[in-house]
């Protein structure tokens, strides 16, 4: 059971569902769009975060916080503008984390971890893929946050129409209907 854990009514869980699976045929859909909209979101909260803080603390900030706060503003300002470039500065710094424990691993000769070498080798190929591309990799991040959301969607929904059993009325033995499993 997709929400065991929570004590959720079945109406409430497949409302739940149902929005949940929407949400995710929405952002399928509408991919470019969203993910553009979402960039340019949280760039105006780190430009209002920033500005805020800035003016706040002002004087008693060191030169080199004052450096990183102008480097933050002027990227969430450029961020603003093409919400592209952010894609491609997720790859760099993608790679710039993933490139290194790669390479010593294979210059160690040391594959015991498999995982994290399966992890950082996806890792290089989807930094390359939003340096090369990042307007088509925003676009792919989107979908997959997409297909996510409605396949969670769908299995909870199929949990709430299936996890039902029987009431039976202990006093009378009448059959009631079906009890909700999903309360606690």
């Amino acid at each position: 059971m997709l929400f065991a854990k929570f004590n959720l009514k079945t109406k409430t869980l497949k409302i739940i569902s149902l929005v949940l699976t929407f949400i995710g045929i929405l952002f399928i859909l509408g991919s470019s769009y969203i993910g553009s909209i979402a960039i340019r979101l949280a760039m105006i909260l780190i430009l209002i975060f920033c500005i805020a803080n800035i003016k706040m603390t002002y004087k008693y900030l060191t030169v080199k916080e004052k450096i990183n706060y102008i480097i933050a503003v002027s990227a969430s300002i450029l961020g603003l503008i093409k919400p592209e470039l952010t894609m491609l500065i997720i790859g760099v710094l993608l790679l710039f984390f993933t490139v290194p424990p790669y390479v010593n691993t294979i210059k160690a000769r040391d594959y015991s971890d498999i995982v994290m070498l399966i992890i950082n080798g996806t890792g290089i190929l989807f930094a390359s893929y939003c340096i090369i591309n990042s307007k088509a990799a925003l676009n792919t991040v989107i979908i997959i946050i997409g297909i996510i959301m409605t396949v969670t969607g769908c299995i909870s929904l199929y949990d709430a129409f299936i996890n039902k059993k029987p009431y039976i009325d202990l006093e009378t033995g009448e059959c009631g209907g079906f009890e909700d499993t999903n309360e606690m």
